[in-house]
């Protein structure tokens, strides 16, 4: 019995329903732009509580059409170092330079000091990203400051679909949300990504860019320079029917995630994020970070091979990539980002997971512990 980190989540009704309309969508010849995109948009728009949601082919391309909106070149970009490679690369791809910013280890976040102390009069904006789906506890701050100091914010909400505080989803919390559809993430259309925003002159901009700059009162005309950045019909398709299967998919997950913290939560060897009863991730990923005694690669082989229970870290810190070594950056300010992901422990967390495997995962882990 192996036990994965991950699977999509897709009901056997909604199997049929997209397996159905793409036949129609196939039959049709209408391969891009068409109703499927429009109901996919207006249901991702409606759940997260803003004006446009707008499609595009991936996450990465969501998060560089925005950077281009803001007009960043020359200008510097706070983003975390407990982030994701494409958050640097769009970055950089988009003109600017990335600023890495420390991390907060209990809301693994911004570290909000070091965020104000790495704000130069280049600075342009903040990329939050909200990672393993739990939006900061902090929020508010994040929000006010990039406010009070005329930076726009975007999220990156790879990892958050489905998450709230205080009542507000992620994605609706800034000037920008940027989504991933990776066969991994909460939803996933196989690849594909989708922006959220209130600002009518963004969603102008991102349609017009997505579909190689056509204007948008004249598509036989181009206006600005695009690429062909739009997500097609069948993609679109498979979005709206997994849509349809996100509540049941966050609902077993918290449920996962409630049995995890009642058997960690007083290990003297794990830590867990202690979060408000306002705070409701998305546990794309459930991580428990790991007391420094502890070998986490040892603890991830162990799992593996002896208990057939897969397991990995959150990520490598961004600023330790072998392919951003050349960025001007104080690693000694990062270092709080480094422990943190460096002790992180993810566990599998998806909707078909049972209570059976949910009770093995744990009694794996504290076995290993007692080991090692």
């Amino acid at each position: 019995m192996y036990i994965p980190m991950s699977k999509p989540c897709f009901s056997s009704k909604n199997i049929n329903n997209i397996q159905e309309n793409i036949g129609t969508i196939l039959k049709s010849g209408q391969m891009m732009m068409g109703k499927w995109n429009t109901k996919f948009e207006k249901e991702f728009s409606e759940y997260v509580g803003v004006k446009y949601a707008i499609s595009v082919n991936t996450c990465t391309t969501a998060l560089q059409i925005v950077l281009q909106y803001y007009d960043i070149k020359e200008s510097e970009v706070l983003v975390p170092s407990g982030s994701f490679v494409t958050n640097i690369s769009s970055i950089k791809w988009s003109g600017g330079t990335p600023v890495f910013v420390d991390m907060n280890p209990h809301t693994l976040s911004f570290d909000l000091e070091d965020l104000k102390r790495k704000r130069t009069e280049r600075t342009k904006g903040v990329m939050w990203v909200h990672l393993t789906g739990i939006v900061s506890p902090e929020y508010w701050k994040i929000v006010e400051y990039t406010k009070e100091n005329d930076l726009f914010l975007i999220e990156d909400c790879a990892h958050s679909l489905g998450s709230s505080v205080d009542g507000m989803k992620a994605g609706s919390l800034s000037n920008a949300g940027c989504f991933s559809f990776f066969p991994s993430k909460m939803i996933t259309t196989g690849t594909g990504g989708m922006i959220t925003t209130n600002d009518t002159a963004l969603m102008e901009y991102a349609k017009q860019v997505r579909l190689l700059g056509r204007c948008l009162d004249d598509p036989g005309s181009i206006c600005i320079e695009g690429n062909d950045w739009f997500m097609d019909e069948v993609r679109a398709c498979i979005g709206y029917y997994q849509m349809k299967d996100l509540f049941f998919n966050l609902k077993v997950r918290r449920s996962v995630a409630d049995r995890y913290n009642a058997a960690f939560q007083d290990h003297p060897k794990i830590s867990i994020l202690d979060l408000p009863e306002n705070n409701s991730p998305s546990y794309y990923q459930y991580a428990i970070i790991l007391d420094d005694e502890v070998n986490r690669d040892n603890m991830i082989k162990i799992l593996k091979e002896e208990y057939e229970v897969s397991s990995k870290r959150i990520y490598l810190a961004t600023h330790q990539e072998p392919i951003f070594k050349d960025l001007n950056f104080d690693s000694k300010t990062l270092y709080q980002t480094e422990n943190t992901l460096d002790q992180s422990l993810c566990l599998p967390t998806y909707c078909t997971i049972s209570d059976k495997e949910v009770q093995y995962v744990i009694c794996s882990v504290l076995a290993v512990l007692e080991k090692i």
